[in-house]
């Protein structure tokens, strides 16, 4: 079957939204979104306010002006979520270096005997020996020109070169023991569920870093496991779709960010946001009574 559907000017894609009924209060600020945004972008903000017979008609009082009100909150959630990812990913690697390289040396990563899995233990071991190879970091190449009869970074410079995808799955790969657990528990769980909630923040992340709609995405990939154990479960209210909607995702990133930076404002960010752009959070899986019972009003810094 071939598409069947032909590419249509902004002018044209005006004039379709207008014969669906959504409000256009500003041809001219709708074009300029058109040519720089693009329709296809945009229409991830529109679904909510059409109805769902097929015939995309707008709710009446639909409006572009909601559409670039969303799209613009979207932008900005993105980037409250990958800057505090970004501290979540630093205190991982930081965490690792420092105990590992403690008690196993700075080259650790190196030693298969570390591993519950040999073929992560592989995998890693290659990313960063490509890096080394082509050094683009200005510490690598340095250490090349220092240290010529090394054959591999040290652990402080080497994980570095890995991406929170790398990084995730070399905490998942290593060998469940007291350091792996001990790094766990610093951050508030049990060594398996910061492997399943570090590997979906990783698909979190690529959202983030592709630009890709975030505020009402269904995150099913690699779905996080929730914590049941007393010390660990999350207080508040637990919706139905916890580990595959923002509201998990902010909860979860609350979990980690408590652990190591407890006052941390990345939730008065997100709430601040939220108030601005009048959000409405349901779309995002937040429970009605997210206000009082969200799990990050009830949480409490777990050790």
């Amino acid at each position: 079957m071939k598409y069947p559907k032909r590419p249509y000017s902004s002018q044209e894609h005006i004039a379709l939204l207008e014969e669906r009924g959504l409000k256009i209060p500003s041809q001219e600020r709708a074009e300029r979104y058109l040519d720089n945004v693009g329709y296809f972008r945009l229409t991830g903000y529109m679904f909510h306010l059409q109805t769902t017979d097929g015939n995309h008609k707008f709710f009446t009082e639909a409006s572009f002006d909601d559409v670039i009100n969303l799209y613009q909150f979207d932008k900005k959630l993105r980037a409250i979520v990958i800057e505090y990812m970004e501290r979540i990913e630093i205190a991982v690697k930081a965490k690792l270096t420092n105990k590992y390289s403690s008690r196993d040396g700075f080259f650790w990563y190196t030693k298969k005997e570390l591993y519950a899995d040999a073929n992560i233990y592989m995998t890693v071991n290659e990313k960063i020996a490509k890096a080394f190879a082509q050094p683009q970091e200005g510490f690598l190449k340095a250490y090349k020109f220092k240290y010529p009869s090394e054959p591999s970074p040290p652990s402080n410079m080497a994980l570095e070169t890995l991406t929170l995808g790398n990084l995730s799955r070399l905490y998942k790969g290593l060998d469940n023991n007291e350091i792996k657990i001990e790094i766990a528990t610093e951050f508030g769980l049990a060594s398996s569920t910061l492997t399943s909630w570090l590997i979906y923040l990783t698909n979190v992340r690529n959202i983030c870093a592709h630009h890709s709609r975030l505020w009402n995405k269904k995150i099913t990939a690699d779905r996080p496991s929730i914590p049941n154990r007393k010390n660990y479960k999350f207080n508040g209210t637990m919706t139905n779709d916890f580990n595959t909607t923002m509201y998990g995702v902010i909860s979860i990133m609350n979990r980690l960010l408590l652990s190591f930076n407890p006052d941390n404002r990345f939730i008065l960010k997100i709430e601040k946001l939220i108030a601005e752009y009048a959000i409405d959070t349901s779309f995002m899986g937040f429970p009605a009574n997210w206000k009082t019972d969200a799990h990050w009003h009830k949480e409490k810094i777990v050790k």
